[in-house]
């Protein structure tokens, strides 16, 4: 985690060395930097602080008769501790089940050195190398592991985001559902996605399963909570190491801090039942003001922590575009995408087709003429970073992308035959 760095106060990714603005080029034109630096402090601490200041100043008071709390935070026996002192409930614990005492280590090991070295998102942060043999196959406590390029399928279901560590860890413990499903429910309950019903959840967990593919993306649908009341209570959103999540809080001038949760699957699970409204509203008053507290006296100051889906979908976003940077030129606040069809498409904010955020045009060799606004599938589910992260990746590859949309096939059609050369060229 970045401590001094300047970052984009959007994809969270670093600014040049004398860049003045607070967003990069590539986030800039489609954000609204005031907006952003409203909504970069977390909505339940926004209203904490806005509306619950004597409850801030109590658990201040609090913890500083709790040396011992403060001092074992953030492992997991002092999260554990925590909350039994928050709940009264002394039967809440943490196991001393450690992942590298385990038989199967060394495939898990194996497992982290190949997907750490593909910068992999299950493995953020962490250096390795990937032997370059392809992909491989093992066995960890009796679930069936294989990696797939950024990826991992577990059982038969893949899984591309999280803490990599954490998963292994929920394949220590014996539960009889699903590890993948697990892993996705405490996903979305950081994230605060939720679907509208029982039925939908059930739907969406067999598709899940279903073909051999599980993917997170940006805003995906997710397991409603059982408690209506807990749709009320904003998600403690977070960021996430290897090993865990990070709760991600604002501090005015001081940045952004972050404070590692549990790392113990069950005992994270508790944490976010209490943080949901279990068994009451006011013990998960507390817990929020007592974690706002600990981050302020014990945080990792981390500016480039992604703490919301949009600053993560916005990061996805500029690494194309970086990664790209000999297909895509930045300017006038516009994207210029070379497709290999030869076509060159604009990209930029405005009112498109079907009222997207954004125009997709064809332009000549010049890029003073543009051709009709193009329409694009789009999800208007998914986060503004990741539909514009789709469509990029759409246009860099033009060719198959005719095939499948007839829009695009006419635009490129209708630009060939304003540029013969073009036909003789790629067809």
């Amino acid at each position: 985690m970045a401590e001094h760095a300047r970052v984009c106060r959007c994809c969270r990714e670093s600014l040049p060395e004398h860049y003045v603005n607070i967003l990069c080029t590539v986030c800039s034109p489609w954000n609204d930097p005031n907006e952003l630096i409203r909504l970069s402090m977390p909505a339940w601490q926004n209203y904490l602080q806005q509306h619950q200041q004597d409850l801030i100043d109590e658990s201040r008071k609090w913890l500083q008769g709790e040396h011992r709390i403060v001092g074992a935070i953030p492992y997991n026996a002092g999260w554990a501790e925590l909350l039994r002192q928050i709940t009264g409930n002394m039967q809440i614990s943490c196991s001393d089940v450690q992942l590298d005492e385990h038989r199967d280590y060394p495939a898990y090991l194996q497992i982290r050195e190949i997907m750490a070295g593909r910068k992999s998102n299950l493995f953020p942060n962490l250096e390795g190398q990937d032997s370059g043999k392809g992909e491989i196959e093992v066995q960890f406590n009796g679930h069936q592991i294989r990696t797939s390029r950024l990826g991992l399928i577990v059982d038969g279901a893949r899984v591309e985001r999280g803490p990599g560590t954490l998963l292994f860890m929920m394949m220590l413990e014996r539960r009889a559902d699903s590890v993948v499903l697990r892993f996705l429910d405490l996903l979305h309950q950081i994230e605060g996605t939720v679907n509208s019903s029982r039925a939908e959840i059930e739907t969406d967990r067999r598709e899940a399963l279903r073909g051999g593919h599980f993917s997170l993306v940006g805003a995906a649908d997710a397991p409603q909570p059982e408690s209506k009341r807990m749709n009320t209570i904003p998600a403690p959103l977070c960021d996430w190491s290897h090993d865990t999540y990070l709760l991600g809080t604002e501090f005015g001038a001081r940045g952004r801090f972050v404070m590692p949760l549990p790392t113990q699957p069950s005992l994270l699970e508790r944490f976010l039942r209490i943080w949901g409204g279990r068994p009451s509203m006011l013990v998960s008053d507390r817990l929020r003001a007592l974690t706002r507290n600990l981050t302020k006296l014990i945080g990792i100051k981390a500016e480039d922590a992604r703490i919301t889906p949009l600053e993560r979908s916005f990061s996805l976003f500029r690494s194309i575009v970086d990664a790209n940077s000999d297909k895509i030129k930045k300017l006038d606040g516009a994207l210029f995408i070379d497709g290999p069809s030869g076509v060159t498409w604009r990209v930029k904010p405005g009112r498109g087709a079907h009222n997207v955020p954004y125009l997709i045009q064809t332009t000549s060799k010049n890029r003073i003429a543009f051709g009709q606004p193009v329409c694009m599938y789009d999800d208007s589910n998914l986060p503004l970073g990741d539909r514009l992260a789709s469509v990029v990746l759409g246009l860099l590859n033009d060719n198959i992308l005719r095939t499948q949309f007839e829009q695009i096939h006419f635009a490129i059609l209708m630009h060939e035959q304003r540029n013969p050369h073009l036909q003789r060229q790629f067809r």
